[in-house]
């Protein structure tokens, strides 16, 4: 999204008020060389000098007027203004009319009033340029921060389910331990440098998603019913880091905990042009009592506001949960 810098926005407004001030003044005087001597009347209320008023009034309004303290001052000044604002109706009314007519008098009055507000709103509108550009960069960086903040909510989860892994392996004296750890270690290296940039390259996501399932595979053997597909071009393509194997670490803790013969895990990865097509299936099976928990934990949430953070309207989101078989199908255009 375009955005002016602090600087230019400064230029901007200073521009914009010695352009409008030198206008409506050059205005004025070309008008008082022309009808002032001879029509000083039809000088005072024609629409170049009612704009210089409208424009000074509003200018006063802006700049120093309602940044006074005393409430009685600002009543006051506005009440001044008002009055200034009536004469000129007043003096417009006799000019086209030759008499000073009520009705006439009015409709000018609130005429002018308008314009006096429109001026004010359309100098209001250029000094608060500079408020909006910060209130979208402060904003961009909330969105940055929550984003983190999301990505964060990960990492004791995978962490957890990780040293659970070696815990089991180590129980059994597995000779897979070391290169285990040297896969834990990878991973670790993209979660703690890697995953605190906005976007990753999309191989190094599917890189992290292939070592993680890799340790999975070896915690549970070479029979267990775990598979990985992923098909297309991921070459040159970006994405929000740790996004997808939130699903993936879903389908472990709640499908596959066990060795249960029963249990999978089916994991489709498609990259057509710009759009990820993210399929994960599994099996849903008996909770032991230390496995009791719900579905809907902070994983899925989490992924939720982040999707919403970082692809509104780029993405779908489907959980399905049909014959013992939990699916969760993610859709995202990268673009």
């Amino acid at each position: 999204m375009f955005q002016l810098s602090d600087k230019q926005i400064q230029v901007l407004n200073t521009l914009f008020n010695v352009v409008f001030i030198t206008i409506i003044v050059l205005q004025v005087i070309r008008k008082a060389i022309y009808t002032l001597p001879d029509k000083w009347l039809f000088f005072l209320t024609s629409d170049t000098v009612e704009y210089f008023i409208f424009s000074v009034i509003a200018y006063l309004l802006y700049y120093f007027v309602l940044k006074l303290n005393q409430l009685w001052y600002k009543i006051g000044f506005i009440f001044l203004f008002i009055v200034l604002i009536v004469l000129v109706a007043l003096l417009k009314s006799y000019r086209i009319h030759n008499e000073v007519l009520l009705d006439r008098s009015f409709d000018f009055s609130t005429e002018f009033i308008g314009k006096t507000f429109l001026f004010y709103f359309l100098i209001h509108f250029i000094n608060r340029l500079d408020f909006f550009n910060r209130y979208k960069n402060l904003e961009h960086e909330l969105n940055q921060a929550k984003g983190q903040l999301l990505r964060n909510q990960l990492h004791p989860h995978f962490l957890f389910n990780a040293f659970n892994s070696l815990y089991s392996m180590s129980l059994k004296n597995s000779p897979d331990t070391p290169n285990t750890i040297l896969k834990l270690s990878g991973m670790m290296r993209y979660l703690t440098d890697d995953s605190t940039n906005k976007q990753v390259k999309l191989t190094q996501e599917l890189k992290f998603i292939k070592e993680y399932i890799a340790i999975e595979k070896i915690r549970f053997g070479d029979q267990a019913n775990i598979k990985l597909s992923i098909n297309g071009i991921a070459e040159g393509k970006n994405i929000e880091p740790l996004l997808l194997i939130t699903l993936v670490e879903n389908a472990f803790k709640h499908g596959f905990y066990t060795n249960d013969q029963d249990a999978f895990v089916c994991i489709n990865i498609i990259c057509k042009n710009h759009i990820i097509l993210f399929k994960v299936e599994n099996s849903i099976l008996d909770k032991q009592h230390f496995n009791v928990t719900n579905r809907k934990g902070k994983g899925i949430e989490s992924l939720k506001k982040r999707l919403a953070l970082s692809y509104p309207k780029k993405h779908n989101l489907v959980l399905q949960h049909n014959n013992n078989i939990y699916s969760a199908n993610l859709e995202i255009n990268l673009c």
